[in-house]
């Protein structure tokens, strides 16, 4: 039975190769790979068996997902099925919109209006950084012309609390203008393509989505 098995797995794997090459993924324009794993057993498998299957299941993950367009099929939406009162459709259009409004209000200087959706550490770093700004008589002004994308890259349950890291890649233009209104940085003619990820939380068991914004990062 195992060896059967084992032929099956290396039968996806052919199957799942040929994917790579022919296939194409519509947003990267680039090879979209999809590593699917073998979710039943049978029953009568030993524990020797079981290992063996692991193994060679590892071997073959790690050699399609050598690229950066490989997804573990399903991880992310099983993790995201874990959590209760959730729609993952819902919650990325909300995020979206959370997303633009954050982005305005730290840019006006206006922290106090988005205070709730923030943790306190990215509340007082923001709080810092508007000070920081009206201290050197600065202003910040922000364009955003869209978004090239929104997903959910991970999901981490804590002890008592869902977190999702989202991917936003957007599209803006930023400028930071001096006391005198010159500009100090950016251009009003350059459009800017930028990676944020940040990362949401509510308490696991909650009955309202009522998510918070507890870290923030920018990828090249």
């Amino acid at each position: 039975m195992i060896d059967i098995i084992l032929l099956a797995m290396v039968a996806v794997f052919v199957v799942t190769r040929l994917y790579f090459i022919f296939g194409t993924n519509a947003e990267s324009k680039g090879p979209r790979v999809v590593v699917k794993r073998i979710e039943k057993l049978p029953r009568d498998m030993t524990p020797e068996q079981m290992q063996k299957l692991a193994a060679v299941q590892e071997v073959l993950e790690k050699t399609m997902c050598a690229n950066e367009n490989c997804l573990p099929e399903g991880r992310v939406h099983n993790a995201l099925a874990r959590i209760e009162n959730f729609d993952a459709d819902s919650f990325l259009i909300g995020a979206s919109k959370v997303f633009e409004i954050i982005l305005q209000a730290f840019n006006d200087g206006n922290i106090e209006t988005i205070r709730h959706l923030l943790s306190k550490k990215i509340y007082d770093a923001f709080n810092q950084a508007i000070r920081a700004r009206q201290k050197n008589h600065q202003t910040s002004e922000v364009e955003f012309i869209c978004f090239e994308k929104s997903e959910v890259k991970d999901v981490r349950f804590l002890k008592n609390s869902v977190r999702i890291i989202v991917e936003f890649v957007t599209q803006q233009i930023n400028i930071l203008r001096g006391a005198d209104g010159k500009v100090i940085t950016g251009d009003e003619n350059f459009v800017q393509k930028i990676t944020d990820v940040w990362t949401f939380e509510r308490a696991l068991h909650a009955k309202e989505n009522n998510w918070i914004l507890v870290s923030t990062k920018k990828n090249a």
